[in-house]
């Protein structure tokens, strides 16, 4: 399954343009990969992430004075566990992103068709081969853009996504741009560009 986009109906005197595209594993994973990163940049997560980190790096001290101090021995049994945790720790969010990427892939055969979006008077319209989201633009909670995506909160940390590789080049994705913000009641915020 590659990056192929399908074609896209726009048209600026269209008030319901469609964009569909073709599910990608990597293109999943580095969604629930950002939506891990929001998640840990807040609150409670925020707080347990800096204390592992704290925690590690008091432990890496550690170790090294432990050979510093001529402990040899105490300081190598350290180092692989360390070393394993740390690493764990730093690609926790990408690990995270394609096990939940294995898991859609597995479980939700709807992955394999295509997937058009939708952007009505109303709000987002998200179909796959047997069902169809509808979501309100005062019920979205914010829109996100990145350099190549757009997402979609309907809660606070889950969203739908629509990736930009789905539309027809740079001046599509700007009046698409425009057209969200248009839509969006001034209480939803727009990230991104």
């Amino acid at each position: 399954m590659g990056f192929r986009a399908l074609p896209s109906h726009f048209s600026p005197m269209d008030s319901q343009p469609t964009y569909t595209f073709d599910w990608h594993r990597k293109e999943h994973a580095h969604v629930v990969r950002l939506l891990f990163q929001e998640r840990c940049s807040s609150g409670a997560w925020r707080l347990a992430v800096w204390s592992l980190i704290g925690f590690l790096t008091f432990a890496t001290v550690v170790t090294g004075a432990l050979a510093i101090l001529g402990d040899m021995d105490s300081a190598l049994r350290l180092v692989l566990p360390l070393g394993l945790v740390w690493a764990m720790t730093l690609g926790f969010g990408r690990i995270t992103g394609w096990i939940r990427t294995w898991q859609v892939q597995r479980q939700d055969p709807q992955v394999q068709h295509p997937l058009p979006h939708t952007s009505g008077e109303s709000g987002l319209s998200v179909s796959t081969a047997t069902v169809e989201t509808n979501m309100k633009w005062a019920g979205i909670q914010k829109v996100r853009e990145t350099p190549d995506l757009f997402m979609f909160y309907y809660s606070k940390r889950i969203a739908y996504y629509l990736p930009k590789r789905a539309l027809a080049g740079p001046l599509v994705v700007d009046e698409l741009r425009s057209l969200i913000k248009g839509r969006l009641p001034p209480s939803v915020p727009f990230e991104g560009s």
